[in-house]
């Protein structure tokens, strides 16, 4: 059901800013043991400019970009996402967390040097 929200959410072109700003989602399709993963990043926070990242177990890309058209990534990443889901594939939208995991020693490495 979440990858028909955000299809439909693509297609009618509704991904604002605001949006954005919430947690990073990209969509994976499989099929058998095979997977490609489709996510549209916005490297200022904001619809432009913008870049569809498509990966796979042995590369990462960017295969568009764009800085004056909005939408233009959004119907990129479907037309992408569309094409594997009409050929069979299963395609299920994913939320991203940030790296910035807190470990005992990332937390003590962080502090000033005892006197």
């Amino acid at each position: 059901m979440k990858t028909i929200r955000f299809l439909t959410a693509i297609a009618f072109g509704s991904l604002s800013a605001a949006a954005v700003a919430g947690p990073k989602e990209r969509v994976v399709c499989e099929s058998g043991s095979v997977w490609h993963a489709v996510q549209v990043v916005y490297p200022q926070g904001w619809s432009l400019p913008c870049e569809v990242h498509f990966e796979t177990p042995e590369e990462r890309r960017v295969v568009w970009t764009a800085t004056s058209s909005e939408g233009f990534c959004e119907r990129k990443a479907q037309e992408i996402i569309r094409r594997r889901e009409n050929s069979g594939w299963s395609c299920q939208t994913e939320t991203l967390m940030d790296n910035h995991a807190l470990t005992e020693s990332s937390l003590i490495s962080d502090l000033p040097p005892m006197r």
